[in-house]
C-alpha cells in the first residue's frame, strides 16, 4: 500500500522491518535470541543456528536493507546530495525483503 500510496520512504524502512523480524522469528524458532537491529548481523546469526553456508544467504539484500533502517526516517542523516527516496529505491527494498523472506522460508523449511 505505502509502495502504491507512492510514499516510498516509509516503503523502504517498513521492508528493513520485515526482513528484520522475519530473521528473529527464525532465530526465536531455534529457541535462541537475536540481538540487535543489523539485518546482515540478524542473518549471519540464522545462518549458524540453522548450519546454513554464507554463500547461499542474501546477504547483498540485508546490507542494503539496513541502509533504510534510519534513512528513510530521517531526511537529515542522508548527505545533502542524495535525492529523496524514489520509485526504483522503493522497489529495490521490497525485492530486497522478498529475498531474505525467501531465505528464511526456505531454511525453515528444511530445519
Amino acid at each position: 500500500m505505502l509502495f502504491a500510496a507512492e510514499r516510498y520512504s516509509p516503503c523502504a524502512f517498513f521492508c528493513q522491518q520485515a526482513a528484520e523480524k522475519a530473521l528473529k522469528a527464525a532465530i526465536y524458532n531455534s529457541s535462541e535470541r537475536p540481538w540487535g537491529h543489523s539485518v546482515p548481523s540478524l542473518l549471519d546469526q540464522v545462518c549458524v543456528i540453522l548450519r546454513v553456508q554464507p554463500d547461499n544467504a542474501p546477504f547483498m539484500a540485508a546490507e542494503a536493507l539496513d541502509e533504510h533502517y534510519i534513512r528513510s526516517r530521517y531526511p537529515d542523516a542522508r548527505p545533502s546530495s542524495e535525492a529523496d527516496y524514489t520509485r526504483e529505491v522503493a522497489e529495490g527494498a521490497l525485492q530486497d525483503a522478498g529475498s531474505v523472506h525467501a531465505f528464511v522460508l526456505e531454511n525453515l523449511r528444511d530445519a
